[in-house]
């Protein structure tokens, strides 16, 4: 597997569902106006980013941190903010349906040749979790590192490819009331940066997954996960406005 880049390398990835108990919009006033912005307070968290879905699929809403490492997400300032949650934070979070908290570590990258900061956050992301055979592991990250990247990054509208390792999760939702929504995470992510969309339905995408290579790894895989997802709202660093 290709060595880590010198930038962030922790990944807070939490999957969101509203379910019948919170509505969309106190779900986004929340989030948008206290939650997220909260979190960038947090020394080493340096960007976030909200995605709503785009295949119809639960959970619909996305939310991406990036971090120094993984250990920023377990450090004490950030344990620190759910000690000093608000109540209307306690409240929506135990009405939730889901509120899935993973923590990743990022080891390879590839970006397009003309990749700029300014791109990000991207327009829209494609999430790809795979559980491969543990027989079968070298050999999946063999083919994402020698033939899969390499293909996707001339996909039109691709910005950067970045894969993860899951360091550990934990749900969060539903604490008050019924059990939550179970959103099982899966040992390797990919997030797929893109200008454009729709990426899926473009000649070079569709030739990336249909080597022989992919079709036998793709095939081998005991279970797997593909969302589809827009932007909905990026965040600076100390924005805060509730």
């Amino acid at each position: 597997m290709s060595a880590p880049e010198a930038e962030d390398s922790g990944l807070l990835f939490v999957y969101g569902e509203c379910g019948p108990n919170v509505t969309e919009d106190e779900f986004n006033n929340w989030y948008d106006n206290e939650h997220a912005p909260l979190r960038l307070t947090v020394p080493g968290i340096s960007s976030a980013a909200r995605y709503k879905t785009t295949d119809g699929k639960a959970p619909s809403w996305l939310a991406l941190y990036d971090a120094m490492n993984p250990g920023v997400l377990q450090g004490e300032p950030y344990k620190a903010l759910s000690a000093q949650a608000s109540g209307r934070e306690k409240s929506i979070v135990s009405r939730l349906a889901t509120l899935n908290r993973r923590i990743y570590d990022r080891f390879t990258t590839v970006k397009s040749p003309n990749f700029s900061a300014a791109s990000l956050p991207a327009k829209f992301v494609l999430v790809v979790g795979i559980e491969p055979a543990p027989e079968k592991e070298e050999e999946v990250n063999r083919w994402y590192d020698e033939e899969h990247l390499d293909l996707m990054s001339k996909v039109p509208g691709f910005i950067r490819a970045r894969r993860y390792k899951l360091v550990s999760h934990l749900e969060l939702a539903g604490q008050a009331n019924a059990s939550p929504t179970q959103v099982l995470p899966f040992p390797y992510l990919t997030l797929y940066d893109w200008e454009t969309d729709p990426y899926t339905a473009d000649i070079a995408f569709q030739a990336a997954i249909s080597t022989p290579w992919s079709a036998k790894v793709l095939g081998e895989l005991p279970s797997s996960e593909f969302r589809l997802f827009a932007l909905h709202e990026g965040f600076s660093k100390y924005r805060r406005e509730y």
